[in-house]
């Protein structure tokens, strides 16, 4: 079957309607023109405006999608940086409730580093609860002092402190028997974990000395 060129032009255009012949006043319809043959088909085509409009729709559908993925990737990023900051706090926190409830060798009523305990500024010579208070170390480092690897920025500290045994708010200038610790973990200013743990008197010694 043969397709003449005509027709395979034909599929890729549109009929243009043609408006129907006027009738004269004496009735008789005039004689009906037709389209030549060699008369180019009018074609349907995508004006300026419909391309400037299609690009900003496809723009702003674009701008919307990596918006939606910039978000999504900065939520993961705080929760991983919430969940290594609890890990931290819980840590430091588990080695602080493994120490006495007070310094054995200073009795009762004792608070904060003897002498001897300072040492070379690291935590290998503490022994019991509060002589944890006021310490902070950015990076974050082992009892031994040792730096962890790959917490740049980040903050641990601790603050220890007797308290009224009635109000865990209310902070006593002596010996109540209840000791309150908190640890906060600080990643570049902004505060990511805080723990807060009761330490009684009910055993003087860690559970590594008992």
């Amino acid at each position: 079957m043969n397709v003449t060129k005509a027709n395979v032009s034909d599929r890729h255009c549109r009929n243009v309607a043609q408006p129907p012949p006027a009738v004269s006043s004496a009735g008789e319809a005039p004689a009906a023109t037709s389209v030549g043959r060699g008369d180019p088909p009018r074609c349907a085509a995508m004006t300026l405006v419909e391309a400037v409009v299609s690009i900003a729709i496809v723009g702003v559908m674009l701008v919307a999608a990596l918006n939606a993925v910039g978000a999504s990737r900065v939520t993961q990023q705080k929760m991983s940086e919430r969940a290594r900051a609890m890990l931290l706090a819980e840590d430091l926190m588990s080695e602080i409730l493994r120490q006495a409830y007070e310094d054995p060798d200073l009795g009762a009523g004792s608070f904060g580093l003897a002498g001897s305990e300072i040492g070379d500024g690291s935590r290998a010579l503490w022994e019991d609860v509060d002589d944890y208070d006021g310490w902070s170390a950015a990076p974050p480092e082992e009892k031994d002092g040792t730096p962890l690897n790959g917490f740049a920025g980040w903050t641990r500290s601790v603050e220890v402190a007797w308290i009224a045994t009635d109000d865990f708010e209310d902070e006593q200038g002596s010996d109540t028997g209840v000791k309150r610790v908190i640890v906060r973990v600080v990643l570049n200013d902004a505060l990511m974990a805080e723990l807060t743990a009761l330490r009684t008197n009910v055993y003087q010694y860690g559970p590594e000395e008992l």
